[in-house]
């Protein structure tokens, strides 16, 4: 694979990681889910030979800073907003998983004239009672207690492949998301998690903007929306065995198409990437 030079691009006082692989046709923008990373899409990326792609660090999470401001969704719009601003970056592709597609979604709605199509993979785009819920639970999240500490990218890789959440993850992608997702101690002993259990736990509990929902008529250009197999459960807490986005998305997108992959869980892009790969070439043309 291409090896990506990193750029440290300044954002409002915050080094926002991002990497670029250089190479032809428009520019393919990818944005990751809550507490992934950057390279997490590099078993997709590795399928686009030849083509100009960049990949965003948001902020609080792999390279970029983790400041100590509230990791409010608006901030990760705001930040992909100024780089696509100071890049330049137009006829983009822009491909989104989770609060990455919520994020790269709502930069297309202020920024659709510098978009050729958006490819959104299970993204958290939810219905409009969701936004008007009040949260049932208290306390902190309880992904603020991860395990934050490792011995090596090896250890977590083969801690968690018999994991529910990553059992049915094409092994390449587990690969990256624990080789690019620890950084290392300064004493070389140990690595932890580049995304800090309590800022990913503040991103979960952030209070969502519904506006999103107003701007999606206004998106004209291509979208292809897959989402994931319809969720077991329904109730309570959700978890990730299937779809998290609101079924009726692509009704409100005027020129989407809606993809239910019935194989997959929520995480798409890291068990089906040849799908995303596909819908991605279909924009492209």
């Amino acid at each position: 694979m291409r090896n990506p030079i990193n750029h440290l691009i300044n954002v409002g006082g915050c080094n926002i990681s991002l990497f670029e692989w250089e190479g032809e046709g428009p520019p393919i923008f990818f944005s990751h889910a809550t507490g992934f990373h950057a390279r997490v899409w590099d078993n997709v990326i590795r399928k686009l030979p030849g083509r100009h792609i960049y990949s965003i660090d948001l902020r609080g999470h792999g390279r970029s800073d983790k400041t100590p401001l509230l990791y409010n969704w608006e901030i990760f719009v705001d930040d992909v907003i100024k780089i696509f601003q100071k890049l330049n970056l137009s006829n983009v592709i822009g491909v989104g998983h989770s609060m990455g597609g919520h994020t790269i979604t709502s930069v297309a709605a202020e920024l659709l004239v510098d978009f050729k199509g958006l490819v959104l993979c299970d993204p958290s785009i939810f219905s409009p009672d969701r936004y008007t819920s009040k949260k049932s639970r208290e306390g902190v999240h309880p992904v603020s207690k991860r395990r934050n500490i490792w011995s090596s990218p090896m250890e977590m890789h083969d801690r968690l492949k018999s994991h529910k959440n990553f059992v049915a993850w094409e092994d390449d992608a587990l690969w990256d998301y624990c080789k690019y997702g620890l950084v290392q101690l300064e004493d070389r002993s140990e690595f932890k998690l580049a995304c800090p259990p309590l800022a990913e736990a503040e991103m979960y509990d952030s209070v969502l903007d519904p506006k999103i929902l107003k701007f999606l008529p206004q998106i004209k250009i291509p979208v292809k929306v897959l989402r994931a197999r319809p969720r077991k459960n329904k109730t309570g807490i959700p978890d990730f065995d299937g779809s998290i986005t609101w079924s009726e998305l692509s009704y409100h997108l005027p020129y989407s198409e809606d993809i239910v992959l019935n194989h997959c869980s929520h995480f798409i892009p890291m068990e089906d990437s040849d799908s995303v790969v596909k819908e991605i070439i279909n924009i492209v043309k």
